[in-house]
């Protein structure tokens, strides 16, 4: 593809775009490595700066991680993993299956989830003011799915729940979480989610293997049993893992 240096798009994205759909295409596999800086140079007619800022374009998409030494090497980020609405019924709870279960298995996909720790705290001031409460139990995850790492994620319950369910002493019920709430009488009758895009912080991106930068996607989950909050949870899911699909009904 020679560039159009008339376009009104930049040089360095129209050869990004090129790189992408090579990769997309398969033409580049998973684990290869890209044309060397040198060989983009001569194929584009531009300068390295700008097969440079071309590179950026894949590497801040997750397409791609610098290798010191050795080149541009293209990732393999692994099964996508599509979480909707049916990962949180309760016919898959009462058949012992968290969220996470539910959407793995159905794609025929395998997954475990890695225990951080669950201890008592103050809660985070969002979670504090839809709690109610200033004291949480927080359990903290990483999920894995087909053995890479695809979420960080910590589910924060109010004190005064939380003792009365064995939280912290580390009751648990088929279903995961809501199981164990709804064993104790209270029935999940809603979820709130709120979806935000960002760049992975160093921290997230190391727990993730994410090159820095990565897109990701955190999402806040508040769970209600009628009007009242028992559940802020607040992940961070690796962007190119994950696609959030929602199905429901137009509004009048």
């Amino acid at each position: 593809m020679a560039v159009d240096q008339r376009s009104d798009r930049p040089v360095y994205r129209q050869i990004a775009d090129e790189l992408r759909a090579s990769i997309q295409g398969r033409e580049i596999a998973p684990g290869d490595y890209l044309p060397s800086e040198a060989d983009l140079v001569d194929r584009y007619g531009v300068s390295r700066i700008t097969i440079q800022r071309a590179t950026s374009v894949l590497v801040a998409e997750g397409r791609v991680e610098i290798e010191r030494g050795r080149g541009v090497k293209v990732r393999d980020v692994g099964p996508v993993l599509r979480l909707g609405t049916g990962r949180f019924s309760r016919k898959a709870r009462q058949s012992g299956k968290g969220a996470l279960a539910a959407e793995a298995e159905a794609q025929g996909l395998t997954w475990r989830s890695e225990d951080l720790g669950t201890e008592e705290v103050d809660a985070p001031l969002a979670a504090r003011e839809i709690l109610g409460e200033d004291r949480a139990v927080v359990k903290r995850r990483r999920m894995w799915v087909a053995d890479r790492p695809t979420q960080l994620a910590d589910s924060y319950l109010p004190l005064s729940l939380a003792e009365q369910i064995g939280y912290l002493r580390g009751a648990t019920a088929p279903g995961g979480v809501y199981g164990l709430i709804e064993q104790h009488g209270r029935m999940i009758t809603r979820y709130r989610e709120e979806l935000q895009a960002r760049p992975a912080e160093p921290e997230e991106a190391v727990s993730l293997d994410l090159p820095i930068g990565a897109p990701v996607v955190r999402l806040v989950r508040v769970a209600y049993v009628g009007d009242t909050a028992v559940e802020y949870f607040d992940s961070v899911a690796a962007g190119d893992k994950h696609i959030y699909r929602y199905d429901f009904p137009a509004p009048d």
